[in-house]
């Protein structure tokens, strides 16, 4: 039974959350680039190859992803989530005592199944199960963690590969995911607050036994069949090309059109902190504001980002970028998971949320392909940022149109 007197153990899975998102996610999805030329002259192999190993990686995980959020159901979450974290981190070790390209191509497959199976499903999966009330605030919190880790470990891991070496940072890496994530997985985590006799945060029944109450919502099967799920999953697509396309390319455009090498540093480690604000208080007015309003708030943010990017060279604008492009990135991170509860209920919600996980894998995968395509035209990434301010046009209105178009079903209190 939960008591308002005591700490809600929901919380503890929200911290755990975020040390997933912290010491797993961020290294394999926002370090890379950290590698690329320490690893790519010690064995003398292209750039290009190397990275190839990241387009291995996100498909992997793609595919991985719908099946992720049915295993979770099937199996202990504990012996789940541990031998997927441990994936990860011996995905890590094994870069570290890698001679051939080969090895990286090898390794990267572990790696995807591990960032889909221990942090993208299982993060959203597991809030939704524990909180009903401030699950966006939750959800937020435990989704920062990937920010947080790129202010920290960012200067972390570039000063170990500058003192010793590219293998020590990848060891040392691959060790702290064992020593920081495999306790939280082993012995805190529950799937469900009726694993410990209690109920979700926010619920008003009370529970006397330990069976789950039967959870409001559509199938995996009826959600497929409908209009909102693919105009859900195709938002994430070009949402995913949105928010990642300038991640990618930031620093070289901003140095394309003056700006100095510091002052893209800046707004790099900037856009990292403001990434923390951003999904903070972007799942925080999910609860308070309503679906489709924080949707337009999104969309404005990243159109307002890209145009202030226009003139980046510049401070004032450059800071804006990134003041607008931390709530504009939530586009790819908080929204999908709590929209996916929000539209379509509770019930499969794994399964469900798994399909629109492979979406938004397949977003960030052919983002470099999208990106680089547009910018040969001319090379230049000012063509780039105006067809980014079309896409995000279009994904907020894709995003409007899941909303509007949503399944109905028993007990929706959707907004």
């Amino acid at each position: 039974m939960n008591k308002k007197d005591k700490f809600f153990y929901g919380w503890w899975i929200v911290i755990a959350s975020f040390m997933i998102m912290t010491f797993l996610y961020t290294p394999i999805v926002n370090l890379v680039s950290l590698y690329t030329k320490p690893v790519t002259e010690e064995l003398a192999i292209g750039r290009t190859q190397f990275n190839t190993y990241y387009t291995i990686m996100a498909l992997v995980s793609m595919v991985a992803c719908p099946i992720a959020g049915k295993l979770m159901r099937k199996y202990d979450i504990r012996l789940y989530l541990t031998v997927c974290t441990v994936l990860g981190a011996l995905s890590y070790i094994g870069f570290a005592f890698s001679t051939k390209l080969m090895h990286f191509y090898l390794l990267a497959i572990p790696m995807g199944i591990s960032l889909a199976g221990a942090a993208i499903i299982p993060t959203s999966v597991l809030i939704t199960n524990w909180f009903v009330d401030k699950r966006g605030l939750s959800l937020g919190i435990a989704l920062s963690g990937s920010g947080f880790g790129g202010i920290i470990l960012s200067p972390i891991n570039n000063w170990i590969i500058s003192t010793f070496s590219w293998r020590a940072s990848y060891l040392i890496t691959g060790i702290s995911i064992l020593v920081l994530i495999v306790p939280f997985t082993m012995f805190v985590i529950r799937f469900s607050p009726a694993d410990l006799g209690l109920l979700a945060y926010g619920e008003n029944k009370v529970s006397t036994n330990k069976k789950s109450k039967e959870l409001v919502g559509i199938t995996q099967s009826q959600a497929i069949k409908s209009v909102s799920f693919w105009a859900l999953c195709l938002a994430i697509v070009v949402s995913g090309v949105v928010v990642n396309s300038m991640i990618v390319n930031l620093s070289p455009y901003l140095t394309d059109i003056g700006a100095s090498a510091q002052t893209a540093a800046l707004i790099l480690s900037l856009s990292s902190a403001m990434v923390i604000v951003g999904k903070l208080y972007v799942g925080r007015i999910f609860d308070k504001l309503g679906l489709k309003t924080v949707l337009l708030i999104i969309g404005i943010s990243n159109i307002a980002s890209f145009v202030f990017l226009l003139k980046g060279n510049l401070l004032i604008p450059a800071v804006l970028y990134a003041v607008f492009t931390g709530f504009g990135a939530t586009a790819v991170t908080v929204t999908p998971s709590y929209i996916t509860a929000s539209l379509y209920g509770e019930k499969e919600y794994g399964a469900k949320y798994g399909i629109v996980s492979l979406f938004s894998s397949l977003g960030a995968a052919i983002c470099p392909i999208v990106s680089g395509s547009i910018y040969n035209i001319n090379n230049s990434y000012t063509t780039l940022l105006y067809v980014l301010i079309v896409l995000a046009l279009v994904a907020t209105g894709l995003f409007l149109l899941a909303a509007k178009t949503k399944p109905k079903f028993e007990g929706d209190q959707a907004n």
